[in-house]
C-alpha cells in the first residue's frame, strides 16, 4: 500500500466518531484496480477532510449535507484551482458518498446536485507526424540491450496507443497468444479488460529485447515486469517498472535527434495513434474501442492533425 493510502490511519476530524475510518476509507479507495487513481482520490479525500476541519470542525463525513458540498466547491474556487481539477475531485466526492450509501451509511448523496463546470474537452498534447514516427523509430540503434528496450518500447507506444502506466507496469503474463496472433491482455484505466494483438514489427522489437534479456540471465517470470532498466542489470532489485521521467526522456532524446522541435512527452505517441488511425478513415468508435476511450468525445479531441477543408460537408451542398 502507498504511503498516500496509510496517511489515512493518522487523519482524525472527529475523535468522537464510532465509524471504523481505517475500514471505511480503505474499502472505498481498494474499489479501484489502479494505483493511480486510488492516490489521486485518496488526496481528494484528504482535501475534503481538510476543508472540514477548517470549516466544520466536528462534522462527520456522515453528517454532511448538500450546502456542505457547495461550499467546498466555492472553497475550491477561492483558493484558484482550475475548473477541470474541481469538476474532479466533485466526482471524487460524489463517487465516496455513493459509496456511504451502499454501506447503509446515508440515505441521499450531499454531492450528487453540485453543478459542474461545464469544461470543454481539449487535449493539449502535442502529437508527431507519420514521417517524425518514422524517421524517430529508425534512428533508434538496437546493437546494446538499452537500444533494443528503447526500440520495443517506442514500437509498441506507437503501435498500440496504451498510456504510459499500461506500459511500463506490463508482466510478462500480460504477454498471450489468441487466433494465431500474439497479444497484449492488460487492465486499462477505468478497469477495462483490453486484448490487443502485437503490430508484426512490435512484436519483432519486443522478441529481441526479451532474448536479449533471457542472454543476461534476467528472471522473466510470470509477475516480473517486461520492461526494467538495462543498465548494471544484476545489481539490486530490478523487478520494478519504469518510470514515467525514464519514458519522457527516451521518447525527447530521439525526438531530438531526427529535429522534432515540438515538445513531446510519451503521451504524444498516444494522440499520435488516435490522429493517424482517424486520418486513414476508421471510424472513430472504433478508434475509442481500440484505446480504450469510453467517451468518444475524448477520441475526437485528439484529432488535430490535419483538417482537411476539400472534404468539408459544405462543398457538398
Amino acid at each position: 500500500m502507498s504511503s498516500e493510502l496509510k496517511s489515512f490511519t493518522g487523519f482524525e476530524i472527529a475523535k468522537s466518531s464510532k465509524l471504523d475510518r481505517n475500514k471505511l476509507y480503505y474499502g472505498f479507495i481498494h474499489n479501484f484496480s489502479s494505483e493511480n487513481t486510488r492516490i489521486a482520490y485518496t488526496r481528494d479525500l484528504r482535501k475534503f477532510l481538510s476543508f472540514l476541519d477548517l470549516k466544520f470542525r466536528g462534522l462527520l463525513e456522515i453528517q454532511v449535507e448538500h450546502s456542505h458540498a457547495v461550499a467546498f466547491k466555492d472553497f475550491l474556487i477561492l483558493n484558484k484551482i482550475s475548473q477541470r481539477s474541481i469538476n474532479r475531485t466533485l466526482a471524487t466526492l460524489a463517487s465516496f458518498y455513493e459509496y456511504l450509501m451502499d454501506q447503509d451509511l446515508l440515505d441521499k448523496n450531499p454531492f450528487s446536485r453540485v453543478r459542474r463546470f461545464s469544461v470543454p474537452k481539449n487535449v493539449k498534447t502535442q502529437d508527431l507526424s507519420d514521417e517524425e514516427v518514422q524517421h524517430l523509430l529508425e534512428s533508434i540503434e538496437t546493437l546494446s540491450g538499452t537500444g533494443k528496450l528503447h526500440k520495443a518500447l517506442m514500437l509498441l507506444f506507437f503501435t498500440t496507443g496504451m498510456r504510459h502506466h499500461e506500459v511500463s507496469h506490463l508482466l510478462f503474463k500480460n504477454l498471450d497468444e489468441e487466433s494465431g496472433f500474439t497479444v497484449l491482455r492488460y487492465m486499462a484505466k477505468g478497469a477495462q479488460e483490453m486484448v490487443t494483438p502485437l503490430n508484426p514489427k512490435a512484436e519483432l522489437a519486443l522478441g529481441e529485447y526479451l532474448r536479449w534479456c533471457e542472454g543476461e540471465g534476467l528472471k522473466m517470470g510470470p509477475t516480473d515486469y517486461i520492461f526494467r532498466p538495462t543498465k548494471n542489470p544484476h545489481s539490486g532489485n530490478l523487478n520494478k517498472p519504469l518510470d514515467p521521467k525514464s519514458l519522457n526522456y527516451i521518447i525527447k532524446k530521439y525526438a531530438k535527434k531526427v529535429g522534432v522541435k515540438n515538445k513531446i512527452t510519451i503521451h504524444s505517441a498516444r494522440s499520435t495513434v488516435i490522429g493517424t488511425l482517424l486520418d486513414k478513415g476508421h471510424a472513430l468508435e472504433k478508434v475509442a474501442d481500440f484505446v480504450g476511450h469510453k467517451d468518444i468525445s475524448m477520441t475526437k479531441a485528439y484529432n488535430k492533425r490535419r483538417v482537411k477543408l476539400q472534404n468539408s460537408l459544405s462543398l457538398d451542398l
